[in-house]
């Protein structure tokens, strides 16, 4: 810090701190605001957008039956067969159920008569 060496003070003009204000308020008395159409329109702009805004959350849902919702909910993978079963009173009937509606759908792979010791 010693090997800095000091700068003198800037000598300032005579008057300078006098004038000062009034010097900045005549520089705010020329800059105008925007004019009055403009905050129309910001408001209109506004009002618009929340008149839209209201009117997209006016839709009527469809009501879902237990079935329908419990399917949209498998479907989007929130619940597992892990929670389905579990919400069940007996898991074994709906899993002998699903079973039962599978290989029903499916030809045997032998009858029968093809079945021979």
């Amino acid at each position: 810090m010693k090997t800095i060496p000091r700068l003198q003070p800037q000598p300032v003009p005579e008057g300078y701190f006098d004038t000062l204000p009034e010097k900045i308020l005549s520089r705010q008395k020329g800059l105008s605001l925007p004019p009055k159409w403009g905050w129309a329109a910001a408001a209109v702009l506004l009002l618009g957008l929340g008149i839209w805004q209201g009117l997209d959350q006016k839709q009527e849902l469809i009501p879902l039956s237990v079935d329908e919702e419990a399917l949209l909910y498998i479907e989007s993978g929130q619940w597992s067969t892990e929670d389905i079963l579990s919400l069940s009173d007996n898991p074994n009937e709906i899993l002998d159920q699903i079973i039962e509606e599978e290989f029903s759908k499916t030809e045997p792979l032998w009858t029968e008569e093809e079945t021979w010791y």
